[in-house]
């Protein structure tokens, strides 16, 4: 089961080639799985991309275990927020595109959002949106567009979900692999769009999410 369906439709269509890294998609990739690649640090996602024709890699820590150039699209969604160097993963998102390649990453937004489901969740940060720019830009990515995510978290829902995924993880976690993404990727594959904002426009403060479309300059520094 593919998650963003939508995402993935619009992407596909500026792509010249299949070259295409995901990062830390668990077992619900956006990116096709067969011909892909992925990296993960669950042995079983790896191991059940594999087995479905990805190229997965399972990694600790560190680099990406990939040559330089090597992909012409990196996806990292809902990824940097669970990383405490997250500038370094940027710089390597960088690192392995080719000359006009896109990135694209999606995080939660504004601190002032954390709740009960951001520790469940095991999230280091929400970031600023100004935060976010300022960071793909230092790593050398140009940001074209973003999509706003509404926030939905009621505090007391989110408090009563974190307790339960933390009392009942086996259950909750088939619930949500089997229910919530199905009906969600069902959805987003029938009715839903992307709906982008040039990155000039402020990020509203309704937003609880942006995905973000950013690209490689065409030609290399030096």
């Amino acid at each position: 089961m593919q998650l963003r369906p939508h995402l993935w439709r619009e992407l596909s269509r500026e792509l010249r080639s299949s070259d295409v890294l995901e990062i830390g998609p668990g077992l619900r990739p956006t990116a096709p799985v067969g011909g892909s690649f992925f990296v993960e640090t669950s042995l079983p996602a790896v191991e059940v991309l594999s087995a479905r024709g990805g190229h997965a890699v399972r990694v600790g820590g560190g680099g990406l275990p990939f040559r330089d150039r090597s992909f012409e699209a990196v996806l990292a969604l809902e990824v940097l927020e669970h990383v405490e160097a997250d500038e370094g993963l940027m710089a390597e998102i960088v690192r392995v595109l080719r000359p006009g390649g896109t990135a694209v990453v999606s995080v939660p937004v504004y601190m002032s959002r954390w709740s009960a489901s951001d520790d469940a969740c095991a999230h280091v940060r929400r970031y600023e949106p100004d935060e976010l720019f300022a960071k793909l830009r230092r790593a050398g990515l140009v940001a074209e567009r973003y999509h706003v995510r509404p926030a939905r978290t009621v505090p007391a829902l989110a408090s009563i979900g974190s307790g339960v995924l933390h009392r009942f993880p086996r259950p909750s976690n088939w619930w949500l692999q089997n229910v919530v993404f199905r009906v969600q990727s069902h959805w987003q594959r029938r009715v839903g769009r992307m709906r982008w904002r040039d990155v000039g426009r402020p990020v509203p403060p309704g937003a609880g999410g942006i995905t973000v479309v950013s690209r490689t300059p065409a030609t290399p520094a030096g």
